[in-house]
């Protein structure tokens, strides 16, 4: 059967691409591979005339949201090598232009997981997909696999693992997937055994009654209070004030 060599440049990078490369690979029963490679994502596809046809219509037509195609190089081959099955192989860097996703605001779907108390990753305040979360910020190095961003230090726990392994979930191929048994955890700065729900109470309260809280996120800290309490910690502020306090991810 034929097979087609192609390119495609652009904002594809943390934006899910291998994966829906691979999912519209099963949808149009194609064969072949699929690698980040940098400066772009390279794919070889083998199927018949009709199916080829469909899978790049569709590859140019149904990118996932974050992603920008600039451009797409499609060649046929004359290699006889014959693909029995579609796979995302090991990413292999090359020069060129590399463009990477920002960091992506947290997505309905796991929006709803987030404050669904019979989901896994209810409360988790790491939560994201192959459509959301950290990407730039947590990036170490190129290209943009799990073991080059500051993710590397957290091994998928069984059921993360699971879902990153199978096509059929949103975070198929996510690389910072984690929950809150596997992933990066919230704590208190000088009280570490804060850690968690209560970590994220003690801040809430701590604002509530006048302080001020350092919160060290993925792209660097943000300084909170509550701006309609007169309370302050200036060196004029009464003795009695709040302690600051600064919460910190242990993590990316």
């Amino acid at each position: 059967m034929p097979l087609y060599h192609t390119k495609v440049y652009g904002i594809v990078q943390g934006v899910g691409f291998r994966p829906f490369v691979a999912r519209l690979a099963a949808r149009f029963r194609i064969t072949g591979s699929v690698c980040n490679k940098g400066p772009y994502v390279e794919i070889f596809a083998q199927g018949t005339e009709a199916n080829t046809a469909g899978f790049f219509t569709a590859l140019e037509a149904e990118p996932p949201e974050r992603s920008a195609i600039l451009k797409v190089d499609t060649e046929p081959m004359a290699e006889t090598k014959t693909y029995p099955q579609f796979d995302i192989i090991e990413s292999a860097k090359e020069r060129g232009d590399i463009f990477v996703s920002p960091d992506i605001a947290t997505c309905d779907q796991c929006r709803a997981e987030l404050f669904d108390p019979k989901d896994r990753r209810y409360l988790h305040p790491f939560i994201n997909c192959t459509a959301c979360g950290p990407r730039l910020t947590i990036l170490d190095s190129m290209p943009y696999d799990r073991e080059r961003t500051s993710m590397g230090e957290f091994p998928m726990c069984e059921d993360c693992h699971e879902e990153y392994v199978s096509p059929e979930t949103r975070r198929y191929d996510a690389q910072p997937v984690c929950c809150n048994t596997c992933g990066p955890e919230v704590y208190l700065i000088g009280e570490e055994d804060v850690r968690g729900a209560a970590a994220i109470t003690r801040t809430r309260q701590t604002i509530a009654d006048g302080g001020i809280v350092a919160i060290k996120g993925i792209g660097g800290f943000h300084l909170c209070c509550d701006a309609s309490n007169d309370c302050c910690h200036c060196p004029s502020a009464p003795a009695q004030a709040p302690a600051r306090q600064t919460v910190c991810n242990h993590g990316p």
